[in-house]
């Protein structure tokens, strides 16, 4: 018989990583010198601007450069943006758009010190984050699990989607729902747009150290110039770099991240840019599964948040290298044509050992350790063509959006084997006094490989009717291509066969909005499209599964405040899948398909989500930058089964800052909430019977301030998990859970010029 148990109340340096993929080196090795030079650069600047008074000090001048970009939100310090195009491609404001949309600004990135796009998503209305445990990270949104990522809106995938460090970029923009009308996947989810920073026509520079719990080390430079006298050809860099240990025993990461990119004006009305982003992620001690929750007799393990079984050799290394080429060209008649190419070249060298099986006994044995190999390398090519522009019709102009794309994705997988037998016991001999020191396997590459290739292309067409003054119809479909096969190579690189492939052509997806200006400052909308997702999901059998099929409706209201400064929204949806694919349970945790994933299973017919959302975003008075969204989400299965329930039903997240007004100008203060409902699954106790497992409600505070040193120089402190609340991110996986991060803090100083 099934029981129940809570796990709310259950618990009251630096090192030189090896360069997995060769090609990336010497990009590698530049971001590496760009770094250095800034970090000189900005001790310079701060040992020169210590004279300063601190009573002298006024906020810093935001320079407003001219930027072909209405969206930009770098040097606003706003909260909210006046235009985007991730739904639609055609430019509109966040009202105009008949779905639900986040923006996470660069000033908000800045203000809580959100240095990758996890810890971005976290605090984002209706995105849940969850954690298997210290590299695997997934996100999901209204019930379902995020696969659409873009970087400028061209399509990306990548294993390493929630590494990707924010210092590059100038905002987040986050559609919930589906954008498979310009995107390719009716994904009912989200689609996540990482927006570049750009470079100016005049010079600004600045540079920040970041010092931090568990000794992080972050340092930060940023270069924007023209490159000739009347800048029309300008460039920027970026690049990060940090160090940092972790609430957990042996864990500690080096992370290197930059970027390059060139504007051209080839004419006053054709834009050439063109550029390049590299990160690094090398971890050491990193955990392969999570933390037990019960002891071999059935009782609570009650483990300190600083478990972790690994090696200290037990890494998971993630590289990409993202190459980018955009043309944009206006005409004299209002209208716009772009073209864009990427290729995304990624790695991953999975070399693992955690002791995270079976269940520790109170002597400290019990639990036996999982280890494996897992080389991965993924190219991507992305294309991107689209026109958009006005048309007259019936004395009135409307708009329309046209266009192609796609992508072509190669991933391959290396046979690799641990050496037998294995340098290494099989077993923790005592988990209460692990230290890690266990002997490091030499791996060997067999030759054989496995090719995984994945091809997805589409037409597009979408108009928005101006029917009258108030009412806007908009109206569109798509037709797409997909096709994916494995191929199998053996030792010698002969070719040996081709498994799982599916291929589909034409298929057409509907798309339809209505939005109605009831007020000038309030609109209510509607909106409707089909669901076609072909899946990269994979049975345990390595065959993919059945596309996902299904329709998603939405419905509300969005108003404006303050000429713009604060946008408002409230939506109800509902979504329906058929095929969905679920995690395959059935296996063993050890167990993992070629390409280092896991299997899965589908769901069958009828699974529906639905649910409401809330979000205000914007400045409400001079000084006050506020961002609240609230989510209540809920799915079943065909069969009226809950499902999804490690996801919480219902989630608020706040970030709020104000600048306190006349002599205290120098000032910031702001902080945030993150609350979510109860999480909940079933879990397998020593002796086989199931038992519920689940983290009740629970809510973190963190805190910020500012303060403006000089003109040029500020400092931030951040505090994270400020009440130091224990808590899971993730119950069940494997009869364990994964905790959250306890209180951290963080000192940023920041120069700009």
């Amino acid at each position: 018989m099934a029981r129940a148990v809570s796990l709310a109340g259950m618990v009251a340096g630096p090192f030189s990583p090896t360069v997995g993929n060769t090609a990336l080196r010497p990009l590698a090795a530049a971001v590496q010198a760009a770094l250095l030079a800034a970090a000189l650069g900005a001790g310079t600047a701060l040992a020169a601007d210590t004279s300063a008074k601190p009573e002298e000090a006024t906020l810093s001048e935001i320079k407003v450069q001219a930027q072909q970009d209405k969206a930009s939100t770098e040097h606003t310090g706003s909260y909210t943006t006046r235009e985007m195009a991730t739904a639609t491609r055609m430019g509109l404001s966040m009202r105009e758009t008949p779905q639900s949309i986040s923006v996470v600004t660069r000033q908000r990135m800045d203000d809580m010190g959100l240095n990758s796009l996890a810890e971005v998503l976290v605090q984002s209305t209706g995105v849940t984050v969850q954690e298997n445990d210290s590299e695997r990270t997934s996100f999901s949104a209204r019930g379902f699990s995020i696969g659409n990522y873009q970087i400028d809106g061209v399509a990306v995938n990548s294993g390493s989607n929630a590494l990707f460090d924010t210092a590059i970029y100038d905002r987040i923009e986050i559609v919930r729902g589906a954008t498979g009308l310009v995107s390719g996947n009716g994904d009912p989810s989200a689609t996540i747009n990482m927006l570049h920073k750009r470079p100016g026509k005049e010079f600004s520079a600045s540079a920040g150290l970041t010092v931090g719990s568990w000794s992080k080390v972050r340092l930060e430079g940023d270069i924007s110039a023209p490159l000739n006298a009347d800048g029309s050809i300008r460039g920027r860099v970026v690049v990060a770099g940090q160090n940092r240990h972790s609430y957990m025993d042996l864990y500690k990461e080096r992370k290197l991240a930059g970027a390059v990119i060139v504007e051209a004006d080839l004419t006053p009305a054709t834009l050439l840019t063109a550029g390049i982003d590299y990160q690094k992620n090398t971890p050491k001690g990193t955990s392969w599964g999570t933390t037990p929750l019960f002891f071999a007799d059935g009782t609570p393990a009650n483990m300190p948040r600083s478990f972790n079984m690994a090696a200290k050799w037990s890494s998971w290394e993630r590289e990409f290298q993202n190459k980018y080429v955009y043309l944009e060209h206006r005409f004299a008649s209002d209208w716009k044509l772009k073209a864009a190419y990427g290729r995304l070249d990624s790695s991953s060298n999975g070399k693992l050992f955690y002791g995270g099986s079976g269940y520790p006994k109170r002597d400290g044995s019990g639990l036996e350790v999982w280890s494996g190999a897992f080389p991965y390398e993924e190219k991507q090519d992305n294309f991107d063509l689209s026109a958009n522009g006005s048309f007259p019709l019936f004395g009135r102009r409307h708009d329309l959006v046209l266009g192609v794309n796609g992508w072509k994705r190669k991933g391959t997988t290396n046979e690799t084997l641990l050496p037998d037998p294995l340098p290494f016991a099989t077993t923790i001999p005592d988990f209460r006094n692990w230290t890690g020191d266990v002997p490091e396997p030499a791996l060997t590459r067999t030759g054989a490989r496995d090719v995984a290739t994945t091809k997805q292309s589409g037409a597009f067409i979408a108009t928005r009717i101006n029917v009258a003054d108030s009412v806007k119809v908009l109206a569109g479909a798509r037709v797409s291509k997909w096709e994916t096969y494995n191929d199998r190579y053996d030792t010698q690189g002969r070719f040996v066969k081709r498994s799982s492939a599916y291929k589909t052509d034409d298929v057409v997806t509907p798309y339809a909005g209505l939005v109605l200006d009831v007020s000038k400052s309030t609109s209510l909308y509607a909106s409707y499209t089909d669901l076609f997702k072909p899946q990269n999901l994979k049975d345990k059998n390595n065959a993919f599964l059945d596309p996902i099929t299904g329709s998603n409706v939405e419905a509300g209201v969005k108003s404006e405040f303050l000429d713009g400064a604060v946008n408002a929204s409230f939506a109800v949806y509902e979504a329906k899948q058929d095929n969905l694919g679920e995690e395959d349970k059935s296996v063993p945790p050890t167990f993992v398909l070629p390409d280092g994933s896991r299997p899965y299973i589908s769901t069958g017919k009828g699974t529906k989500s639905k649910g409401y959302e809330a979000e205000v975003s914007g400045s409400p008075l001079r000084g006050w930058q506020l961002f609240a969204g609230y989510t209540h989400s809920s799915s079943k299965t065909g069969k009226g089964v809950v499902t999804n329930t490690i996801q919480p039903t219902n989630m608020l997240r706040v970030s709020t800052t104000y600048r306190l007004p006349g002599e205290l100008q120098n000032l910031t203060i702001g902080g945030g909430l993150n609350w979510q409902s109860e999480i909940w699954t079933m879990a397998t106790l020593p002796n086989k019977s199931k038992i519920r497992v689940s983290q009740g409600s629970y809510v973190l505070a963190n805190l910020m301030a500012r303060y403006q040193i000089s003109p040029k120089l500020s400092a931030s402190l951040n505090v994270n998990n400020l009440f130091d609340k224990t808590y899971f991110r993730r119950v069940g996986f494997y009869n364990g859970g994964y905790y959250g991060e306890p209180r951290n803090v963080a000192l940023n100083l920041r120069y700009q010029y």
